[in-house]
């Protein structure tokens, strides 16, 4: 399918497709998470949402990582399904640097969650994440990080593999997304946060789903047991990390 002429119900008919494949496991583990969250005392917020941040900026390396894995097809993919593939890969990345098409400059994400941060904490962002540290959760943030980017980095025989494996995980990663930040919304709001972070991700994450399975469809397609593969993990992978900051909420794992 040439996604510069689908439509959006088509694109749509493709999305839940593939939704079809997952369990809905990493809902459930979000869902968790939301609940215990008033159980977190803010004191810990800072840790907290350090560990937290460490993984929610992971995401920006591994946007790159699926990006190379698609142009490292060039001698081995057709022309346009590549650049069409780029395309609505590199739309997603864009936003989180404040790039949209048509529209000025805006935050990057990272500016805004260290906004949000400073809102919740009354402290500026660190410059740097420490080096070492005793803090679980940014433990727990830099094992996440690491799991997800070795999936995307493993070794395949054949580099248009990669690729779809890669694209079905970026896909999971837009998608899932969508009901990510509609649970930490509504739970941050709770407890008196309205953190235009939280809105942005739920501005363009629809969008940016789009682009993912329009990326999925031009490059290979959603029937592709690699792609269905990469986007389990992913799901896997996400329930994992909230369901490890839920254990760490529950053992009372702060400082």
């Amino acid at each position: 399918m040439n996604t510069e002429t689908a439509t959006v119900e088509e694109l749509n008919f493709q999305q839940e497709r593939l939704f079809a494949q997952l369990s809905g496991r990493s809902d459930q583990s979000i869902a968790r998470f939301c609940g215990e969250l008033p159980r977190v005392p803010r004191s810990a917020y800072p840790e907290v949402l350090l560990g937290m941040g460490h993984l929610y900026e992971a995401f920006d390396l591994m946007f790159a990582v699926i990006a190379v894995s698609v142009q490292a097809t060039h001698d081995v993919s057709p022309y346009e399904a590549r650049y069409v593939t780029m395309q609505n890969v590199l739309q997603p990345f864009a936003s989180e640097y404040g790039i949209e098409p048509g529209r000025p400059l805006q935050s990057t994400h990272r500016e805004l969650y260290a906004d949000f941060y400073t809102s919740a904490t009354g402290k500026p962002w660190p410059s740097q994440y420490p080096e070492k540290t005793e803090s679980k959760w940014l433990a727990c943030g830099r094992r996440w990080t690491q799991a997800m980017i070795d999936r995307l980095q493993q070794a395949w025989p054949d580099p248009n593999d990669r690729a779809k494996y890669n694209l079905g995980y970026h896909w999971a990663v837009e998608a899932l997304s969508v009901g990510e930040f509609d649970h930490l919304t509504a739970a941050w709001r709770s407890l008196g946060f309205d953190a235009p972070y939280m809105n942005a991700h739920c501005e363009v994450e629809e969008e940016h789903a789009g682009c993912a399975i329009g990326a999925v469809i031009a490059f290979s397609s959603v029937d592709d047991p690699l792609v269905v593969q990469g986007a389990r993990d992913h799901e896997s992978d996400l329930a994992g990390f909230y369901d490890e900051c839920t254990s760490l909420i529950l053992n009372g794992s702060f400082g």
